[in-house]
């Protein structure tokens, strides 16, 4: 009992102050290179268990707001669908598809494909902010996306793509249906009110699991940053511009539905989850598009201290 309460309290703690452990368990992972290789089998795994608790966990009451402005719903939803997979198509236009790596087509490619982060609502609450829109068009987003990523992908890498469309689409219906279900069993058992009442120490689970899942993406980026420095530094600053680039892009088109809502959405839309098509494609996924799966992981992590100080402003005012 004394253990199980221990526990229990640490697991708050984490809760708490989880903003920093983001962070620093990217670098774990860097300093560890052997334990990153271990975890890597885990990364399908933490994502499971993350989309499952973030359904569980969800307040569907908060959402009768999001459909009581259907017209800004509709943009939101509209824009995360399709405006990713547009930028991506003219940065690799503007580029030259022919002068890219395959490994970078296949990772910009990721990220037009991919649905938004899971985390981004949650961020969201955490900096004190409406999450109910955003929480709305992840819903839809991202039970649309075993049927819309896989096609959107394969349009912008073409033969890059190293698995069949429909596939990686079935594995994402898998992996997503599955832990979609288990988020609805365990909020039949422990009921809504339960999950509540548990909410820092179920951020601290969220902590720890996403502290594997930054360890399992580390895996191989010291090897490649001594034998290829300069692809590994290229990789990390076109992750982080597009990523930075995807928030301002979104906040500045999105300010019409106000800065706050602007603000949520703009972070779905700057930090894709380009882990849920890595974790689907497996072992086919090539070396390189999982490099830079690793690296776009750096802006990722680091966003909640970031946007911290922007947040804080656009909610005081």
């Amino acid at each position: 009992m004394q253990f199980s309460a221990q526990l229990v309290r640490a697991l708050a703690f984490l809760g708490r102050n989880g903003a920093n452990g983001f962070a620093i368990s990217i670098f774990v992972g860097l300093a560890l290179p052997q334990l990153a290789e271990a975890f890597r089998p885990l990364l399908p795994v933490t994502i499971f268990l993350f989309v499952m608790l973030t359904f569980a966990r969800a307040d569907f009451s908060g959402l009768r707001r999001a459909f009581d402005r259907p017209r800004s719903m509709a943009a939101a939803f509209v824009w995360l669908v399709a405006a990713p997979p547009l930028l991506m198509w003219f940065l690799i236009t503007a580029v030259g598809r022919d002068s890219l790596e395959h490994g970078l087509l296949l990772g910009l490619s990721l990220i037009g494909a991919a649905p938004p982060l899971m985390g981004f609502p949650a961020y969201a609450a955490l900096l004190g902010l409406d999450n109910s829109l955003g929480l709305m068009v992840l819903v839809l987003v991202m039970a649309l996306s075993p049927f819309v990523s896989p096609q959107i992908a394969s349009l912008l890498a073409g033969a890059a793509v190293p698995i069949d469309p429909f596939v990686l689409g079935l594995r994402l219906a898998w992996l997503l249906g599955g832990s979609m279900a288990c988020a609805l069993i365990l909020r039949r058992i422990a009921g809504p009110p339960r999950l509540a009442a548990l909410r820092h120490e179920l951020d601290g689970v969220n902590v720890i699991i996403y502290f594997v899942f930054a360890i399992a993406a580390m895996d191989g980026v010291i090897d490649a940053a001594l034998a290829t420095p300069g692809k590994t530094a290229l990789y990390l600053a076109v992750g982080t511009a597009v990523s930075v680039g995807g928030v301002f892009i979104a906040f500045n088109a999105l300010r019409l539905l106000g800065k706050a809502e602007a603000f949520v959405l703009s972070l779905g839309s700057g930090m894709r989850n380009t882990g849920l098509l890595v974790a689907a494609m497996g072992a086919a996924c090539p070396p390189d598009a999982y490099l830079f799966f690793s690296l776009l992981q750096f802006p990722i992590y680091c966003a909640p201290m970031a946007v911290a100080p922007l947040a804080r402003m656009i909610r005081d005012r």
